[in-house]
């Protein structure tokens, strides 16, 4: 249980932070992955698609 949200943000960051140094294979599914993320995330996800 986290007692503040910030505490949750912060420990999501440290392990994607953590999980990317160690990144080595691709994401199945992608396109359909960022196509639905798109649809959901519009405002978030257009100003990195290029």
């Amino acid at each position: 249980m986290f007692l503040k949200d910030d505490a949750l943000l912060k420990m999501l960051y440290l392990v994607t932070m953590d999980i990317l140094r160690k990144w080595t294979g691709r994401v199945q599914n992608w396109g359909q992955i960022l196509l639905q993320l798109s649809v959901f995330f519009e405002d978030r996800v257009q100003p990195y698609i290029r």
